[in-house]
Formats: C-alpha cells, structure tokens, sequence
C-alpha cells in the first residue's frame, strides 16, 4: 500500500500542505469576481484543477484525483472538502477523509481568510472568477511564517468539464505564474465523491 499524505484539493488541500517560499501576489493585489455573491456560491463543487509549485504537490500531482467541496454558509463560510479516491485519494486505512475548514469573511465579498492551527499557517482565498453555475477561479495565498505559497484552482458544478473551461484555467494559472509543469487537470473518479 502507498504511503500517502492527507489529500484535500481545493480548500480542503489548504490546510494539509507545509509551507514552501514562492513568489507572491499580496491580497491587495488579487481581484475577485465583482459584486460576488455568496449565496449564488454555495452548493457542490468538484474541484478539477490545481496549480501550485509546493514540492508535496508536485511529488504527487500525478496520483491525485477530482474531490468534492461543499460550500456551506452561516455565521462563517463553511467548507466541507471530501477526497476523491483512487491511488492517491485514499488515507493510510485505505478509507476516505473528510476535513471540515471554518472562512472568515473579509471586507470584501468573495475573499476569504482561514487559520490553520495544526499547520500554523494563514490562507487568503479568492474567488476571482465565476458564473455560480458551471465553474469558478480560485487563487489562494498561504503564509507560515516567512515562507509562502501560492495556488490556482479550477472548480466545476459537475465531475464533466469542457475543454474550453480546463484551458481558461490553464491560462488563469498561467497569468499568476504557474508553469506547465506545476498544472494538473484532476482525473474524474465517482469514490470518495458522495454529496452531503
């Protein structure tokens, strides 16, 4: 059996990676999607594409696989992330995860921050682009201490997405500097991809 460490894409990836220095953009700097709505937001997402230049990452892109992420709200944004599955979605128990993360609303809709107690980290979250019922950009900043990363990802409304949004996000990921080798298009799997 593969070792495997805990694999959240997504929002739900935030909160198992460590901290790596990388270039990045301040949250000043990162535009959201304008008048961004929140409860247009909220529902299931799969999360079908990443980018980030974090060595865990790009040791085990080619293992990981699409997850689901339930975005919930209340006093704070809740958001629920499920593992996919497959060879690299599975935890040492070969059963599935899930890791619940609490957003603090900022000032400005459509960005959010979350504190990582068990990794002493902060993540900026920012929903830069979306049409609330087919896809949505993400772009997240991470910081531990001195050390930051960053991270581009591709949400859909369903596990099938058109080739013209995988290429959007390509180019999204690109704008912030990712190469080509730091992208990956998550494979399609129906374990560990229950709606709750």
């Amino acid at each position: 059996m593969m070792a495997m460490g805990l694999l959240w894409m997504g929002l739900a990836l935030l909160q198992a990676l460590e901290t790596q220095g990388q270039s990045q953009e301040s949250p000043q700097e990162i535009p959201v999607q304008p008048d961004f709505l929140e409860d247009k937001f909220v529902g299931t997402w799969y999360s079908v594409g990443l980018a980030s230049t974090f060595p865990w990452f790009l040791k085990k892109k080619a293992e990981l696989m699409m997850c689901a992420t339930f975005v919930r709200t209340g006093n704070l944004s809740q958001v629920k992330g499920s593992s996919g599955s497959g060879s690299g979605n599975r935890n040492s128990n070969n059963q599935c995860e899930t890791r619940t993360s609490l957003l603090r609303k900022t000032q400005q809709p459509g960005h959010y921050v979350y504190k990582s107690i068990k990794w002493g980290s902060e993540h900026n979250i920012f929903v830069v682009e979306t049409n609330y019922e087919e896809y949505s950009l993400l772009y997240t900043t991470k910081t531990k201490g001195n050390s930051n990363f960053n991270m581009a990802t591709l949400y859909s409304r369903t596990k099938d997405v058109r080739p013209e949004l995988k290429e959007r996000f390509i180019s999204f990921a690109k704008s912030h500097g990712f190469t080509e080798d730091t992208i990956v298009i998550l494979p399609k799997t129906d374990q560990c991809i229950n709606e709750n």
